[in-house]
Parts: structure tokens; sequence; C-alpha cells
């Protein structure tokens, strides 16, 4: 089934749309837009070809692709499971964000860059706050997010384009994924929850966290913790409970159970 598109998404006033597609069998017919568009995958590799590239430009989950307007394009998924995010900004609020940063989009042809942080935070953000009753505050608030999701959009882009090898674009998000892990070793973060910080599924970033690490993203935080936990009791003072507490473990006899566990020697100031 074809997706059905439009010459504009965005609402007169505003300065930009954000548009959520599920959807089996993804694609479109060729089409181009009068405003920008920046392409989110979350689920499912996008084949997106263009009068300006030689070849389609596949993208993959964590990754991000920048058309200009007027371009013409075609976008399809072969994966039984596809969903993306589109987010259209109007070309005058793109040039005012270009002028702010002192640097111009290189966007001749579809450019594919990395997802950083601050987008996939004002994604989540305006999830959140999405209007479903608007009165004038409501809408006015989501304006602003609307705002802050264009800005971060024009924002990502401007940074250097990604190398084509996907196995690339995986090792920046994997690196991102650890460190986020690290610094949240003290909270109890299912895989939903970890999964939703780089707007990705969770199938998808337990796949490719293995195949990036070796192992599981709950071994790998246990790991951390333990890692983190045998630091803090060499330094004198630090009792067995303060370190527990640190890394998030419920009790220090499940803290010493994870030691063991993990080959990691039980230091002295466990009790035997």
């Amino acid at each position: 089934m074809t997706y059905q598109t439009a010459s504009s998404h965005i609402s007169p006033g505003h300065v930009s749309a954000v548009c959520r597609v599920a959807e089996t069998g993804y694609s479109t017919a060729l089409h181009k837009h009068e405003e920008y568009m920046f392409l989110v995958p979350r689920r499912g590799v996008l084949a997106l070809s263009s009068e300006a590239n030689d070849r389609p430009v596949k993208i993959a989950p964590a990754t991000l692709a920048v058309v200009r307007p007027s371009l013409l394009h075609e976008t399809g998924s072969h994966c039984t499971e596809n969903e993306h995010i589109a987010v259209y900004v109007e070309s005058d609020f793109v040039s005012y964000c270009e002028k702010k940063a002192n640097r111009t989009l290189s966007v001749s042809k579809v450019m594919v860059c990395s997802v950083n942080r601050s987008l996939l935070g004002a994604i989540r953000l305006q999830s959140q706050l999405a209007v479903h009753e608007p009165d004038d505050f409501s809408r006015y608030r989501q304006d602003l997010v609307d705002r802050l999701v264009a800005t971060a959009c024009v924002e990502a882009g401007l940074s250097p384009a990604l190398r084509p090898a996907i196995v690339d674009r995986h090792k920046h998000l994997i690196d991102d994924v650890k460190l986020f892990l690290s610094s949240t070793l003290t909270e109890q973060l299912d895989l939903d929850r970890i999964a939703d910080e780089f707007s990705l599924s969770r199938r998808h970033l337990t796949r490719i966290f293995r195949e990036s690490t070796g192992e599981s993203i709950g071994d790998y935080q246990t790991r951390q913790r333990v890692a983190r936990a045998a630091e803090l009791l060499s330094v004198s003072g630090t009792t067995v409970l303060a370190a527990s507490m640190a890394v998030g473990v419920e009790s220090p006899s499940y803290l010493a159970r994870l030691f063991i566990k993990h080959g990691q020697p039980l230091p002295k100031r466990f009790k035997p």
C-alpha cells in the first residue's frame, strides 16, 4: 500500500510539523515537499531514492536523513515492521537557524547524519506534550516544543555526514547507549525506557547492542555495577551498604552474588 503524501505538512502560522508513521510495507510514490524533511527511522531500515542521488540511500534507526525542499524523492521499506518520525521544517526557519549557527546545511543530495541526544530529547518531549484537547496555552506550548524539535533537527543536520557503513553508525549509537547506562547505574531502568531514550524499538536496541558488544544490556549493566562498586570499595571508609546503594543494588548480599557471578574478587569488607 502506498502511503499518501502532501506537498506541505505544516499548518499556517507554524514553522514545523512532526509526523509519526508506523506502517507495514511502507512506501511512497515519487513526490516533493515545499519544506525541509528530516527523517528519523525508529524501527526497520528505509531506502530513500531521489533525483539527486545515484542510488538509494539506506537509513537505519538512530540516523537522520535530510531532504531539501523541492527534491523529488520516494521512500520504501522491505521490512515487515516499519516505524519512523518525519519532521517538516519551513525553509525560512532553517535559514534562521543557519545564521545563528554561522553554518549552512549541505543538502544538494540526500544527506545522512547521526541523531544526537538533543534531537532525541526534543522528539520525546514533543510526544509527551502532544495536545489532545487544545486551548490557547497548550497550543502556545506545543508551538514552542515544535520549534525546539525543528532547531534540534537543523543542529543535527549541521553535524558531519556519516559514512555509508551501517556498522559505523551502530558504533556511535552503542557508545552513546553505554554512556547512558553508566550514568544511570543508580536507577532501575527497564529495556523500554532505555530504548525510548534513543528513539528505538526494544527489539532493535537489544539486537544491535548484542551484535556490537557480545552481551545483553542487562549483563552489561550488571558488570558495570560490579566494577563501580569495586572501585568505591577500594576507597577507605566506604561501606558495603553505601557501595550497593551507589550502584542501584538492593542489598549487600545481592551485590556479593553479583561479584561472584562476574568473577570479581570480593573486597575484604564483605563478611564471610
